[in-house]
């Protein structure tokens, strides 16, 4: 089950990053930081359960940035208003 979990968050993480690079997202888009938040916290479980703590770190502050790219997300969404 975690392996799974590692590997549908690392395929969310990476269809983000290929649908920026194509143009069909922007990197301010709510749909790539959700995609970054939820497949970064899904990759940081998976390595919590194997203990990798090192990558851990890095996924919990990865997963920080997009959830601070979502609130920006929505305060940019109000300001427009």
């Amino acid at each position: 089950m975690y392996i799974a979990i590692g590997i549908i968050g690392a395929l969310l993480v990476l269809f983000g990053f290929y649908r920026t690079t194509i143009g069909k997202w922007t990197g301010k888009s709510k749909l790539y930081e959700l995609d970054n938040l939820i497949g970064a916290s899904m990759i940081a479980v998976y390595q919590f359960h194997y203990k990798v703590y090192i990558t851990v770190v890095l996924n919990v502050i990865w997963a920080i940035v997009a959830l601070r790219g979502l609130t920006s997300y929505s305060q940019r969404r109000k300001t427009k208003r």
